[in-house]
């Protein structure tokens, strides 16, 4: 499968992560990388510096998204896009994903240019047909059925938008998922908790829906909408460090941590 770019194409393989950004126009190029410096050196490039982080906002209504990042000791504000997430046709998942993240975390950005801006989104991928959240309680069994006893890709799009400059940066994360084989019953009584109408996939990992996923290779987060080590990488190329996103001590009692 294949993620595009306004710059070009790159591969998205299964239990991966991938990402790219998009610098402003006029942005001075990164200094040749030195013999001494570490070999991550590029990830970290330009972050050596304190700075001031503005305020970090989720462009999502996604409950699981929103628990990984306090679960992680961040707390971003949470700002509803409120976009159209119907895809162009013809595109693979991880494109759609991306495209359609990088739509949310625009409507956001205008609205709060002043903040540092995250929008995701996820959809589950089985024989090259991407799955969303299902229409109806039919449409979840359906999908059940498909998925029983297969293994699909959950693939995450995600896009930051800097504050005052508008900076874009783009990755996609992928997680491979193996299904069990939950019974008729099983399914019926998993639907008709509404759990799965709220998920990518009609599935979760980590709710109701978590005995019948046999497995998973790559990131748990991912499945949940959010991968923290994508997250941490991207905010590294705006010289951002993810810890500095971390609540205060004086939050955390607030948070009731």
């Amino acid at each position: 499968m294949m993620a595009s770019t306004a710059s070009g194409s790159s591969g998205v393989m299964k239990g991966t992560i991938l990402g790219f950004s998009a610098p402003t126009a006029g942005a001075a190029h990164r200094p040749a990388r030195s013999r001494r410096q570490p070999s991550d050196w590029r990830c970290y490039a330009g972050r050596v510096m304190q700075q001031a982080v503005p305020a970090f906002v989720l462009a999502s209504a996604s409950a699981g998204r929103l628990r990984v990042l306090q679960d992680a000791g961040i707390d971003p504000e949470v700002v509803v896009s409120g976009v159209d997430e119907i895809a162009d046709g013809g595109l693979d998942t991880a494109a759609v994903v991306g495209g359609l993240a990088e739509r949310k975390a625009a409507a956001v950005a205008a609205l709060r240019p002043d903040a540092l801006v995250l929008g995701c989104d996820s959809l589950l991928d089985l024989d090259q047909v991407s799955f969303g959240k299902p229409a109806s309680a039919e449409h979840a069994v359906d999908m059940w059925q498909r998925l029983s006893g297969r293994e699909g890709t959950l693939f995450t799009g995600h896009c930051l938008i800097t504050a005052g400059d508008g900076r874009r940066v783009r990755g996609v994360a992928s997680t491979v998922v193996r299904f069990g084989t939950p019974t008729d019953a099983e399914v019926a009584a998993y639907v008709a908790s509404g759990e799965p109408m709220a998920m990518a996939g009609a599935f979760s990992i980590d709710g109701l829906g978590a005995p019948f996923v046999a497995g998973i290779d790559g990131d748990p987060g991912n499945v949940i909408g959010l991968s923290l080590p994508l997250l941490r990488r991207m905010l590294a190329d705006i010289g951002v460090a993810i810890t500095d996103l971390w609540r205060r001590p004086a939050d955390a009692s607030q948070a009731g941590r």
